[in-house]
């Protein structure tokens, strides 16, 4: 049984098997090796405490309570005075007669005294007590003595008893110190099981140990491992999807183009001016999609964390205005800002990013002209944010579908403005949403919490 443990169980086993030994060995040399002198000496107090109390019923002529100290002491016992006369005993009636006491027993001086003496006829050795006592105010002796051999019959039974103790608890031991060991090795294999489905790829490991100890501790850094590990994996997965489908497009337009233009060998400036600035553009739009995806897939791992902070809305709205500048005196926009004397709190960078994607789908909506308005409201400890074009609007049937990743609709782009502005909201805890109708209009609204 034992050469089929392995590692840590088996220093287990042999740990709770030693120690059980130790003890069984402890009990062993008390029980066996020790048990006659541990008896002897408990008979001997047991003794003196009977011889005690003997004397002192006698001086108080209490002859029921002499009898029955004498009964219970299972000891032969006499109590003589100086001159031989018996003042108690098992059977006074015999006197000293059969007892074989030495004489120098008799009439001892001093303490209480143990000894052990052998009857002269029947070769029976004795246990006796022999205390000395003063009786109506003369000295008298009082003697209780056991026989060996009962003691030695107790002692054995003890010991007899002891064998069958002795080979239940070998049993035990052992059952107790496998049961043990593997209860203590059972998590320890979880855990090594997990750690090698982990090293294998599969990261959908879930430990369930649920224990308050250092193991339990270690199950749930394992888990939380996973967990990130599962996240980046994820990420990672994501990112080449993404990327691997978004570029094919301007990948493939670029060498188109380079193509036609190696194989070009005409003076039409106008033609090639035309391709380059085609490859330019594609090379421009690639650019943005690497980074709209980085971002999408960043926002999606649940690795981002938002940092908030106190921020002046005017003053955000301004900035971001300023990057569409061109755009919005070329297309002969009218801005209208309302009521954006508020403060928010959010991540400055991400909610920023957010605004420029929505201004930019509203630019981008209106062709010849238009209304670009932008409003805030105080709403108890919520601001909420409107940002409404006159654009050509959104289909119903493409609404639900807005916050889709790719999602263009009528539109150019990379379709992954609003899923990223959905992502950045979602950290945020904000409501959010689109009122939209063709021929008519846009309007997006937000809420951030309110600042001070």
């Amino acid at each position: 049984m034992v050469n089929n443990l392995k590692g840590i169980r088996k220093k287990l086993f042999i740990s709770y098997l030693s120690v059980g030994i130790i003890i069984l060995g402890m009990f062993w040399l008390t029980q066996v090796v020790f048990i006659n002198k541990i008896y002897e000496y408990y008979k001997i107090n047991q003794l003196k405490n009977y011889s005690e109390q003997i004397v002192q019923a006698i001086n108080n002529n209490n002859e029921m309570l002499i009898s029955e100290l004498i009964d219970k002491s299972n000891a032969r016992v006499i109590a003589i005075t100086e001159n031989n006369i018996v003042i108690a005993g098992n059977n006074r009636s015999h006197g000293m007669r059969g007892l074989g006491i030495p004489e120098a027993l008799l009439h001892p001086t001093g303490t209480v005294k143990v000894v052990k003496y052998e009857h002269p006829f029947l070769h029976i050795e004795y246990l006796s007590i022999v205390k000395p006592f003063l009786y109506n105010g003369k000295p008298a002796t009082l003697i209780m003595s056991l026989p060996m051999a009962a003691i030695n019959d107790s002692v054995n039974l003890f010991k007899e008893v002891f064998w069958w103790i002795f080979a239940l608890t070998i049993v035990a031991i052992l059952f107790i110190s496998i049961s043990m060991s593997k209860k203590f090795t059972r998590p320890i294999q979880i855990l090594k099981n997990a750690a090698h489905q982990i090293a294998s790829g599969n990261l959908n490991v879930k430990i369930n140990y649920r224990e308050d100890d250092e193991l339990g501790d270690l199950a749930k850094s394992m888990n939380t491992m996973v967990k990130q590990l599962s996240i980046t994996d994820k990420f990672r997965k994501d990112l080449i999807a993404n990327i691997s489908h978004d570029l094919k497009t301007p990948l493939g337009l670029i060498r188109g183009y380079s193509e036609m233009l190696l194989d070009y060998y005409g003076e039409d400036k106008e033609k090639r001016e035309k391709y380059l600035n085609t490859v330019i553009k594609e090379t421009e739009r690639m650019s943005k999609l690497v980074d709209d995806v980085l971002q999408l897939s960043k926002l999606q791992s649940g690795m981002v964390e938002i940092k908030e902070e106190n921020i002046d809305l005017e003053k955000l709205i301004f900035e971001t205005l300023d990057i569409f500048e061109i755009q919005i005196l070329e297309k002969n926009i009218e801005v209208k800002l309302e009521n954006l004397k508020l403060k928010v709190i959010a991540d400055r960078e991400m909610i920023k990013r957010a605004i420029i994607n929505i201004i930019s789908n509203a630019i981008a909506s209106m062709e010849n002209g238009g209304v670009l308005t932008i409003t805030s409201q105080l709403q108890g400890s919520e601001v909420l944010i409107k940002i409404s074009d006159t654009g050509c609007g959104i289909p119903q049937k493409d609404l639900e579908h807005i916050f889709d990743r790719y999602y263009k609709g009528n539109k150019s782009g990379t379709g992954l403005g609003l899923a990223i502005v959905k992502e950045i909201l979602t950290l945020h805890g904000s409501k959010y949403g689109i009122q939209s109708q063709e021929g008519v209009g846009t309007t997006f609204y937000l809420t951030l919490k309110a600042g001070k």
